[in-house]
């Protein structure tokens, strides 16, 4: 338990040095924390120690966190006591990090953290996260407004001093999960970095190390920073900050720069390319990429998404939903299936994504996919109102997009390559949203009945079972009974009734 104490000091340490003197002077304190890292990783294989599981809830006595009576009443206790390979069950209600901007909740290498409990929960599967809300909330000193359960829906409730991060991590991989949480109120309105990045969660991959937790039943809302206004994942310096996202949304959160809700940044030989299975980005805001972007400086930033949405985004210049940044011979080309982009707006150009390729490459893969009414300064109804390219080619195949003239003669051609199977027609929402609200959280994107976008996508293109709805990715299907995908994030579900038969 000490080493993992000694460990936590050293990366808040790190975190207010990077905020008050600059970056040169933490590089020696992360390297240190990774050493330990690795020393107690091979202790833990040497000496086999049993599993621990803590327990965190406001009811507890504070004592031992052993069980649900003795649970501890602060989560940053449980963080401070766990080892690689433990378990920390957080029982509903509000959590913060500590009583200033620069405290965060700091993830412990190989410790799962499991939210959505109630006291009386005995197994995992006794949780509900969505019923039982467990909140990390950057909100310090209790003065944002807030809902009924202590999450802030947009940047504008935020009021004071907020935590600079919720959540930060350092020297982890996947085996570090983040499961069933609301993080909300992170606030990095610092002046030097990092506290200026990353509000909601920052993920710290620089120099050489590894930052690609798991995050599963995750919701982001109302965190606010210059870039990454709720998740910051930084590889620089052949770092790796890659986490793997699963069932998570992205909603209300807003970047004074870059990536309303999400910033990946791979630089200098760094890859940050998360991997994003179910996950909705709705309602996020800022100067370039609404709610995400990816920046590859002479290095890698490949994001790879699979069902999800990116609905009522707004950019106030380019890439209302998505800007992909292939720079100083650096890469920015995420791969796209059953993607669905509405309602997001640009003041500038590519409403729903730009691409931005000089001297660099930023060369999308979009399949099974759906780019309709999303609008930019030259309104909507254009293929350049949903994708604008600089000095690259993104390819679309199987996929719906608007004013593309779909595959054949009547392909716009350009910088937009037809890979075949690609349509131009109304997918019938069954909300269609407004461009002209974003940012805005409502609407419907799933697929009305008749609509040309479905049973028209490529199952070789599918690498889920399930929708965004967590229900079956490919039900229906052509006249000779073989299944085929729909397009876009959701599929449309096929039900039949038997008759009921009376004896």
């Amino acid at each position: 338990m000490t080493h993992n104490r000694f460990l936590n000091h050293c990366l808040i340490c790190a975190l207010i040095v990077i905020a008050g003197l600059g970056l040169a002077f933490v590089v020696p304190l992360l390297a240190n924390s990774q050493g330990l890292a690795a020393s107690n990783e091979m202790g833990a294989k040497d000496n086999a120690p049993e599993a621990t599981r803590y327990y965190v809830a406001k009811t507890g006595d504070g004592t031992t966190g052993l069980d649900w009576v003795k649970a501890f009443t602060k989560l940053q206790d449980a963080l401070n006591a766990a080892s690689s390979g433990d378990e920390i069950w957080v029982a509903k209600g509000v959590y913060t990090p500590g009583a200033n901007e620069i405290d965060s909740f700091i993830l412990v290498p190989g410790v799962a953290l499991y939210g959505g409990f109630d006291t009386g929960d005995v197994v995992l599967t006794d949780r509900n996260w969505e019923t039982n809300l467990t909140v990390l909330s950057g909100d310090i000193g209790g003065d944002d407004f807030t809902d009924g359960n202590g999450v802030v829906s947009d940047t504008g409730n935020i009021n004071g001093d907020n935590a600079y991060h919720v959540v930060a991590a350092a020297f982890v991989t996947g085996s570090t999960e983040l499961d069933g949480f609301t993080i909300t109120a992170g606030q990095a309105d610092g002046i030097n970095f990092p506290s200026t990045n990353g509000g909601g969660f920052f993920c710290y991959g620089l120099g050489g190390g590894m930052c690609s937790p798991s995050l599963r039943n995750v919701n982001f809302s109302g965190n606010l920073a210059s870039v990454g206004g709720a998740m910051y994942n930084d590889a620089r310096d052949f770092g790796y900050s890659s986490p793997i996202l699963i069932n998570v949304t992205f909603s209300g959160n807003s970047a004074d720069n870059h990536g309303g809700a999400m910033y990946n940044y791979g630089y200098n030989d760094g890859i940050s390319s998360p991997i994003l299975i179910n996950v909705t980005f709705s309602g996020n805001s800022a100067d370039y990429g609404g709610a995400m972007y990816n920046y590859g400086n002479n290095g890698v930033s490949n994001p790879s998404l699979r069902n999800v949405n990116f609905s009522g985004n707004s950019a106030d210049f380019d890439g209302g939903a998505m800007y992909n940044d292939g720079s100083a011979s650096g890469t920015s080309s995420p791969s796209l299936s059953n993607v669905t982009f509405s309602g997001n707006s640009a003041g500038h150009d590519g409403g729903a994504m730009f691409n931005y390729g000089v001297d660099g490459t930023s060369e999308p893969e979009v399949r099974n996919s759906i780019l309709w009414n999303n609008k930019d300064n030259s309104g909507t109804g254009t293929i350049t109102a949903n994708i604008f390219n600089v000095s690259n080619n993104i390819k679309l195949t199987q996929s719906l997009v608007e004013d593309s003239g779909g595959s054949g003669s009547n392909w716009i051609g350009g910088s937009y390559v037809d890979g075949g199977g690609n349509i131009d027609s109304d997918p019938m929402f069954v909300t269609p949203i407004n461009p002209s609200t974003a940012p805005s959280t409502t609407g419907n994107l799933r697929l009305q009945t008749g609509s040309p976008a479905i049973d028209a996508g490529e199952n070789a293109y599918v690498s889920v079972s399930f929708d965004l709805d967590n229900k079956a990715r490919v039900v229906d299907g052509n006249l000779d009974g073989t299944p085929v995908v729909d397009m876009g994030a959701y599929e449309t579900q096929i039900y039949y009734y038997l008759p009921l038969i009376f004896r």
